[in-house]
């Protein structure tokens, strides 16, 4: 079985790796730079990583019962847990439990039985800085979408506050994979802020790295963004160009799109002239699943297409 280093965070990197688990051994290497919600407040009072997105990817890679899934995806709706969620608390117990928070994620990795694994991209505090095109710099994950999205302002550079260095595990299995997976999701807070980790660009001079675009712009990170503002902006911070992008050709329901756009969202759709530039590098298809008016990437597509282009 191929082995596939998926990177990124968010929603976006949990969607992909329920449909890479059926194909492929699967690392996940994910990002501990959110600074928001209960995850934020979690690594405020506990002075540990972010778990959030680490929950989310242990639970798509999870051979567990449904029951257990639903229990830890639980979510305290008020009181002083408000907000938080059932498995966020368990990993902060275990991480607290075993002394470390690499450990932590070993533990809860047993017990909900996953196939393949999940290492944080850095056991180092991770800290974003956005300058944005109005000249202002915004410190933190959750206040760079906020003031982008208020400004109406881009995110010209993404840096770090302060240097981390990427796991020994994390650099392990991106050594060992036959391939790298960079995204879907954020753009910039859940995709790039992976690519500043000391020592990360290094390791993947030399590896095939496949960006799976983003099905919909953002409002907050990618607006107006065409699927070459997206690959051109990976490919400034990788130092190096991508061997391949997926990319999606569907077009969702009419009606669905319409209230995406008042949300200042948009399909990302590759021109004839960037399928013409980009040429063999390309991949297009069916990558997108709209479910209950809600768009996101069909990972399972995305993981036969990948499974298509490594098996040629």
């Amino acid at each position: 079985m191929l082995k596939v280093a998926a990177i990124g965070g968010g929603t976006g990197l949990s969607i992909l790796l329920y449909g890479l688990k059926k194909y492929f051994h699967v690392s996940a290497i994910v990002t501990v730079g959110d600074n928001g919600g209960g995850s934020g407040i979690l690594r405020e009072d506990l002075n540990m990583l972010p778990p959030g997105d680490i929950r989310n990817c242990l639970l798509a890679l999870s051979e567990a019962p449904e029951d257990l899934q639903k229990l830890l995806n639980y979510r305290f709706k008020e009181g002083i847990l408000n907000n938080q969620s059932l498995g966020n608390l368990i990993i902060a117990g275990m991480v607290k439990n075993e002394g470390s928070f690499e450990k932590g994620i070993e533990l809860v990795s047993n017990v909900l039985k996953i196939s393949g694994s999940v290492y944080p991209v850095t056991i180092d505090n991770m800290d974003l800085c956005a300058k944005l095109s109005d000249g202002l710099t915004v410190l933190g994950e959750s206040e760079i979408a906020l003031f982008a999205l208020k400004r109406k302002a881009k995110i010209e550079e993404l840096s770090l506050i302060s240097e981390v260095k990427i796991t020994q595990n994390a650099k392990k299995a991106i050594e060992e994979a036959d391939f790298i997976t960079l995204g879907p999701g954020s753009l910039y807070t859940s995709v790039i802020c992976n690519l500043l980790v000391s020592g990360m660009k290094e390791i993947l001079q030399d590896k095939k790295i496949i960006y799976i675009s983003n099905v919909m712009t953002q409002p907050e990170e990618t607006y107006r963004f065409s699927l070459s503002d997206h690959i051109f902006e990976i490919e400034k911070y990788l130092d190096r160009p991508i061997d391949y992008c997926i990319a999606n050709t569907l077009v969702p329901n009419a009606n669905t799109i319409k209230k995406y756009n008042l949300e200042g969202s948009d399909v990302v759709l590759p021109s004839e002239e960037e399928i013409k530039f980009f040429g063999d590098r390309l991949k297009t298809g069916n990558f997108l699943e709209e479910k209950k008016g809600y768009i996101r990437s069909d990972a399972k597509n995305v993981a036969k297409k990948l499974l298509e282009l490594f098996h040629d």
